[in-house]
């Protein structure tokens, strides 16, 4: 029987009630807790009215679907992952061949732009020549 925390006096029972429930090792423990007031002094407080154990059988035919339940969850995760891993490696293999593009498309620029530069250079160096630069500047 709870007490009353402002006079200690006993309150036998509560105007209203409510329960909680907690899974543990064993099965699980409900608890009631109830609003509670004094006829003393009038003061309403919580507390715990009971506390009870509930066991929960377990039965083979139960464990049994349950284990199916998981086994059919688990093979759909499976199959789900194979498929993406397909697909990224499908995608993994477009990708690198995409690359692969890309960098010949860049050699091929780089190596048009060598040949340009070396024919400007050539260019530069005629006109040097018929221009007669070269020969004035100092060595």
């Amino acid at each position: 029987m709870p007490e009353c925390p402002e006079c200690n006096t006993a309150v036998e029972s509560p105007f209203k009630t409510w329960s909680v429930s907690r899974k543990t090792a064993d099965g699980e423990t409900e608890t009631i807790f109830g609003m509670f007031e004094c006829s003393e002094c009038g003061n309403r407080f919580r507390a715990g009215a009971k506390n009870t154990e509930v066991k929960k059988e377990l039965s083979i035919r139960g464990v049994a679907e349950k284990i199916k339940t998981i086994e059919g969850e688990f093979m759909n995760t499976l199959k789900n992952l194979r498929e993406k891993l397909k697909t990224l490696g499908t995608e993994r293999a477009n990708l690198l061949l995409e690359i692969d593009g890309l960098k010949k498309m860049a050699e091929a620029k780089a190596d048009a732009l060598e040949s340009e530069v070396g024919m400007l250079r050539e260019e530069v160096k005629s006109l040097k020549q018929l221009l007669g630069v070269g020969e004035m500047e100092p060595e």
